[in-house]
């Protein structure tokens, strides 16, 4: 197969090599995805590998130097789908599965051995996951299925053009609503919060039920940020402080539980929603339980 080659056309205005390849390139659908393929030396410029912050103009030669895919093996595992059509799906991943990556274990290789190519065109090989999820949240994850949408999905990731819901539960009694801009590894992030409900706790005198929107999407930003509020995500061992007590058993109490984004063919406004895992009111019940006996006195 040939690879791909551009010319920057006359009266093009001086920009970045990782901007205008990943306009140019259908396989690059986003700066960071042109970025890596300049760190790998698969983009060219004239016939030489180029750093991404190299400005191209008029008449420059660029060239990408494509790796052959090769779908990751199957991977056997019972999935739920939230919307499927021939352009993407949306599946609510497990926690404890990687989302993507050189390993057996990931939602990607679940993927394949649930959703094969669709009759189109453009048809991606195998589904490919347009965002990840930390390994130990679960809930939606979108994944393209044709170029044109895996295209489309990167720019409306990068362009923070898909809006992300959470649900989490808390150590604390946290009220209101509120946002938290703190800054996570030096980068700006900011995370909408909205409190939607409390019950007792005997270890950490209550628990809160929080609703969580992030404006941007940087590493464990809302592990981070509600610890950061005093407030950590219960079952997080990573971030709980030391003076908080960690509430073990049933793993990291965040879940992705909506998407909104305009569907990447026809532009339609694309909503898809999901409950909470049963384990988070299972979880509401026992606190309430352990209160109440402890405030029942005995005869």
């Amino acid at each position: 197969m040939t690879a791909p080659t551009h010319q920057v056309p006359p009266d093009t205005a001086p920009q970045r090599l990782d901007r205008y390849a990943s306009i140019v390139f259908a396989q690059l659908p986003s700066k960071a995805r042109a970025r890596k393929a300049a760190k790998a030396g698969l983009l060219l410029l004239n016939g030489q590998p180029a750093e991404s912050s190299r400005y191209v103009k008029p008449g420059d030669l660029i060239c990408y130097q494509a790796p052959a895919p090769r779908p990751p093996k199957p991977f056997p595992l019972d999935l739920s789908f939230a919307h499927v059509d021939d352009h993407l799906a949306v599946v609510i991943k497990p926690p404890g599965l990687l989302t993507n990556g050189n390993r057996f274990r990931t939602l990607e290789a679940a993927l394949v051995h649930h959703l094969p190519p669709p009759a189109l065109p453009d048809a991606l090989p195998w589904p490919r996951p347009a965002h990840r999820l930390d390994f130990r949240t679960g809930g939606l994850v979108v994944a393209a299925r044709t170029l044109t949408a895996q295209i489309a999905l990167g720019h409306a990731f990068e362009q923070r053009r898909v809006a992300k819901g959470y649900r989490a539960i808390v150590s604390g009694r946290l009220e209101g609503a509120g946002v938290i801009r703190q800054p996570v590894e030096g980068r700006d992030a900011e995370t909408a919060w909205q409190a939607l409900g409390h019950v007792p706790s005997t270890r950490v005198q209550a628990l809160t039920t929080v609703d969580l929107q992030p404006a941007t999407g940087r590493t464990h930003q809302l592990r981070r940020h509600l610890a950061h509020l005093g407030h950590p995500i219960v079952g997080d061992d990573k971030y709980t402080p030391a003076e908080v007590p960690l509430l073990r058993g049933k793993g990291l109490f965040l879940w992705a539980v909506s998407l909104t984004l305009a569907h990447p063919v026809t532009g339609v406004t694309l909503q898809v929603d999901t409950s909470e895992p049963p384990r988070f009111e299972g979880l509401r019940s026992r606190e309430r339980k352990r209160a109440a006996s402890r405030a029942t006195p005995s005869n």
